[in-house]
């Protein structure tokens, strides 16, 4: 039973992937000017502009943010292997495992591929939220490895390959879906956003820091300008 549900995880991951990996690799092959002749008439205005704004963080938010993605991991790990965690996890199981650290048998396809790509949504979460790259990949860390040794030893001991695996390829990754996704949300076509959100979720909600609201502005003496509005 575990295993046909891990075949089925494994199969929708790597539809995901596949359609991941064919949507960057159309995007990366185009060039400016091709996405340009997609976008809608010239007379239509970019309304945003994408980006991320580096800023310093309380020792307060630091606390706040690391539990909401602790938090969200106990809710996630349940949903996203229920057989694994309700067949084969138990408290006596969590006693057992608590303070060890393994090397896991995982394939190759969970940790080379699944921990990276959760570890680039944790590094993109980060800098959602006004993280620079190096502040992203250690509140990654962080939260990775409370997640390794206080939520994944309920059904088995902590990862050394996850440690490591989870938060460094993760923001490698992170980095690259960054980069490319502000290209994508900032070329002014519907075309554009909707790849650049569909490869970074986090530029969709409420607390991305990054999106300007840009207003054009003519004072009727032949001075233009443009304001830009932005939520901190």
């Amino acid at each position: 039973m575990v295993s046909n549900q891990a075949n089925q995880i494994k199969k929708q991951l790597m539809k995901y992937i596949l359609i991941l990996l064919f949507t960057i690799q159309f995007a990366s092959a185009l060039e400016p000017s091709q996405i340009d002749n997609i976008k809608q008439p010239e007379t239509r205005q970019k309304k945003y502009h994408y980006t991320y704004i580096d800023r310093d963080h309380t020792q307060r938010e630091n606390v706040m943010h690391a539990s909401i993605v602790y938090g969200i991991s106990w809710l996630v790990y349940p949903i996203s292997q229920p057989e694994t965690f309700f067949d084969e996890g138990s408290f006596r199981k969590y006693k057992d495992n608590f303070g060890k650290l393994v090397f896991d048998q995982d394939e190759p396809f969970w940790n080379w591929i699944v921990h990276p790509i959760s570890g680039s949504q944790l590094y993109l979460y980060y800098r959602a939220n006004g993280y620079n790259r190096i502040d992203s990949l250690t509140m990654s860390f962080i939260s990775s490895t409370l997640f390794e040794f206080t939520v994944e030893i309920y059904t088995e001991p902590a990862s050394i390959q996850d440690l490591y695996q989870t938060p460094i390829l993760g923001a490698v990754m992170g980095v690259g879906i960054e980069n490319l996704s502000m290209y994508l949300l900032n070329t002014g076509n519907m075309f554009g956003k909707v790849l650049g959100h569909l490869i970074n979720p986090m530029t969709l909600f409420w607390f991305y820091e990054g999106k300007m609201m840009l207003t054009p502005s003519y004072n009727g003496k032949g001075k233009v300008g443009l304001n830009f509005y932005m939520d901190f």
